[in-house]
């Protein structure tokens, strides 16, 4: 069956997108899979490109689990050698881009980032899987784990952004009580998974495109050009910061937006060349009603959903349903917020009821003007409502996820902390890359856990993002494993009710206040930036739960 086939089964009404590339036994404790990371060739809408992926394919396997499981992974590394002869040692260079590992981002479950998984030794060092190399993953999820979708990429810190910017990511569906709920099992349930793809001409291999930066190679945005330890080279690729010769970006592994980048005027704010490519066409009847999985797996694109012509019936956000299905209609104007908005990393889940008047409608992201790089409004995917009719419901109340309802009561809050988006062009602290990327005036360290926690701490957060004086040029997606948290307020405005997140954004010059309780597990883990580039040249930082 060919790739489109599959997509075509998966929105018509068949069997989820990458269930038939799925490698998947299922044992006594629960599911269990193997993914191996390899290189593989496509063609990208007439553009040969070499990408990275897990089991050949982009986007990886659906993995699927229930509360109470214990999902096991093994991760093979079939990923060809790097040279990083002439890497620094500084862990905020990119380096080893053929060593890896795995996060699954979303889930509440133990640490795992370090070594071993769970440990709590404040000095432990990255999981790192070289290449051949096998690392097998036990994650444990609790019984009354939230039921949503989540998804995994790999986290080893210097090569993260290349190697999920190059196509290794997936998704990964907790199911449970929301799915039993009548008018949620009646419907279709289509996930779509949305990743940009980076790419430049190859320095090795003419006639394809890819994105393997020799060390310490650095794409310079302004002009275009790489340089390497500040010095010009004639290659054609380098690490860059979030901007690229060309991208696409996919939905279910499909192109549906391409971007070219250049700047013919070096002394002003490139803005990338966007087109629109053929999206791809969901078949709805009047009146039914289809429940859609969004995932913003891109490595740097902020982006505000919005269906056309329909009420979007949201359902969760980041993997946590709400108590109630909160009814939202499109915007007035095709400008703004649309009607939900996803951060890299986010996502959203909501059911689309097919309005009683035949035609085409558009899934978009609006354009936004949010982040360094201009985004363009791009069609995600088109909803043809046909002349078929179904009288298919939504439903109103949902089941509370009990891991996190009822909310925080504000008066048990026991310590308060402010973290600081910022940094410096060009680089002090980070001279290879040319600029800085910081929390708290700080660059990552691996050794260092500069937030102490215990479990059972109730923590009220303040987020900030300054003016470009502070080096804040761009909002940033604010990210932190092991327990998801209550969204407050954004910009001094409190939420109506608290939005239950793990990921969410900051804008430029704005406070996010959000509330966390420390559950259930301790160990050694991180919070970061999720503009990938960012995180993997410094804004990051370890916290300890004691």
């Amino acid at each position: 069956m060919e790739r489109r086939d599959l997509l075509r089964a998966a929105v018509t009404g068949g069997a989820l997108l990458s269930n038939a590339c799925q490698t998947k036994v299922e044992t006594s404790k629960g599911p269990s899979y193997t993914l191996e990371t390899k290189m593989i060739d496509k063609n990208m809408a007439g553009t040969p490109v070499r990408l990275r992926s897990y089991n050949g394919t982009i986007p990886g396997p659906l993995m699927k689990a229930r509360p109470g499981d214990d999902l096991m992974v093994k991760i093979k590394n079939s990923l060809p050698a790097y040279n990083s002869t002439g890497w620094n040692g500084n862990h905020n260079v990119p380096h080893h881009l053929d060593t890896t590992n795995l996060h699954v981002h979303g889930l509440d479950v133990a640490p795992h980032l370090f070594e071993p998984q769970g440990t709590s030794n404040p000095l432990a060092k990255m999981i790192h899987i070289p290449p051949g190399g096998v690392y097998d993953y036990t994650f444990r999820l609790p019984k009354d784990h939230p039921c949503g979708l989540f998804w995994y990429h790999p986290h080893h810190h210097g090569s993260t952004a290349v190697q999920a910017v190059s196509g290794m990511a997936g998704g990964l569906i907790v199911y449970g009580e929301i799915d039993e709920v009548p008018e949620i099992k009646a419907a279709r349930d289509i996930p779509l998974v949305i990743q940009d793809i980076g790419v430049f001409p190859s320095d090795t291999t003419p006639g394809i495109w890819e994105y393997n930066p020799a060390q310490n190679a650095i794409w310079q945005t302004f002009t275009g050009n790489v340089t390497m330890l500040g010095k010009p080279t004639n290659l054609k690729g380098g690490f860059t910061t979030g901007d690229y010769a060309l991208r696409f970006y996919l939905l279910n592994g499909e192109p549906f937006f391409q971007e070219t980048h250049q700047n013919p005027q070096p002394n002003k704010q490139p803005s990338p060349l966007g087109k629109q490519l053929p999206p791809t066409r969901i078949r709805m009847a009047q009146g039914e009603v289809v429940r859609f999985r969004v995932l913003n797996g891109c490595s740097d694109n902020l982006m505000p959903i919005m269906v056309e012509g329909h009420d979007m019936y949201l359902l969760a956000m980041d993997g946590v349903n709400f108590p109630a299905v909160s009814v939202i209609p499109p915007p007035s104007k095709p400008e703004g917020n649309g009607q939900v908005l996803l951060a890299p990393a986010n996502r959203a889940e909501f059911l689309i009821k097919a309005v009683n008047k035949p035609g085409v409608y558009k899934i978009l992201q609006l354009s936004q003007t949010q982040q360094f790089l201009f985004s363009d409004r791009k069609v995600i995917a088109e909803i043809e409502v046909t002349g078929e009719t179904k009288n298919m419901t939504v439903p109103t109340a949902l089941p509370p996820p009990k891991r996190y309802y009822p909310l925080i009561d504000p008066a048990t809050v026991t310590t308060n902390r402010t973290l600081v988006f910022g940094g410096a062009f060009p680089g002090v602290a980070n001279p290879v890359v040319g600029i800085d990327f910081l929390l708290n005036n700080s660059q990552y360290q691996e050794e260092a856990v500069p937030q102490v926690t215990k479990i059972g701490a109730v923590e009220e957060w303040q987020l900030q993002v300054f003016g470009a004086h502070h080096g804040g040029t761009e909002g940033h997606p604010f990210h932190i494993h092991v327990n998801h948290f209550e969204v407050i307020s954004i910009d001094g405005k409190a939420l109506p009710a608290p939005m239950i997140q793990d990921t969410v954004w900051i804008p430029m010059k704005s406070t996010v206040v959000i509330r966390m309780k420390f559950k259930e597990f301790g160990g050694k883990s991180v919070y970061h930036c999720h503009i990938l580039p960012h995180e993997d040249t410094g804004m990051m930082q370890n916290f300890l739960i004691l």
